[in-house]
């Protein structure tokens, strides 16, 4: 995530930086396990005796304290959602950094370049278990307190009418590697060899921005993903949605 600069007091620094310094602990211990590095602080009793010595005891004293004393201002000054949109935004950046990551690791050779290949395999499966843990913190959160106000407190034809909203979201926006309702199908299947590109770029001249065809064929297509890396660099996206062996599924998107 970006790094946001805020104006603070000087208790708001302290605060600050003891949050940086148990992060800052934490994935030095994480890393020191997961990498498998040696040294102090590849030792998992040292993570739990910092978990439970550091974490719960700051994790006590906002609950205990600092929030109090931030709800009522919360009620008056600020929005009480706010926070679950920053859950959002980290979503959001793991996503777009997993799909980074799913290019890259498509665009390679399997028989070559296996270090960066390993390299790239790690760093999708750290991101896929933090984005793991930050959803299921976040669609708790939306579960224990806001569904239970929404039933409670909404009509019937109010919750009906926010659901409705929430699934025209799918229709109506375009993600990397889901297949939408309004994608079409282009199957070269049964076109001629010396066809098919040609076909494949015609349909992907008709698309307007945000649009994408979900391309079929009977093998990996990976030498036209490089005619497209050459000729239309930035301006397309490729995302496997099946890859055989007896079919190979594309979603190719107009950026």
């Amino acid at each position: 995530m970006a790094d946001t600069t805020i104006q603070t007091t000087r208790v708001g620094e302290a605060i600050h930086n003891h949050h940086q310094e148990i992060l800052d602990t934490l994935r030095g211990h994480v890393a020191a396990i997961v990498d498998g590095r040696g040294g102090e602080h590849a030792d998992p009793s040292a993570l739990v005796a910092f978990l439970k010595g550091d974490l719960l005891p700051h994790a006590r004293g906002e609950e205990a304290y600092l929030y109090p004393a931030v709800d009522p201002l919360v009620k008056v000054h600020g929005t009480a959602t706010a926070t679950m949109e920053i859950d959002h935004e980290y979503i959001k950046d793991y996503i777009d950094r997993i799909a980074d990551v799913t290019r890259a690791l498509h665009s390679m050779d399997n028989a070559g370049e296996p270090l960066a290949r390993h390299t790239n395999l790690s760093t999708l499966q750290r991101l896929c278990l933090q984005l793991e843990a930050v959803l299921v913190a976040h669609l708790d959160k939306e579960e224990r307190v806001y569904i239970p106000l929404f039933e409670k407190y909404l009509s019937d034809e109010e919750q009906q009418r926010i659901l409705g909203g929430m699934h025209e979201a799918y229709e109506t926006t375009p993600g990397n590697g889901t297949l939408l309702h309004h994608d079409t199908f282009l199957d070269v299947r049964e076109i001629a060899p010396r066809q098919r590109h040609e076909t494949i770029f015609e349909s992907f001249n008709a698309l307007k921005p945000s649009e994408a065809f979900v391309l079929v064929n009977d093998h990996d297509p990976k030498p036209l993903y490089y005619q497209f890396k050459a000729e239309l660099d930035g301006l397309f996206t490729w995302d496997y949605l099946e890859q055989g062996p007896q079919v190979w599924q594309v979603r190719v998107g107009r950026v």
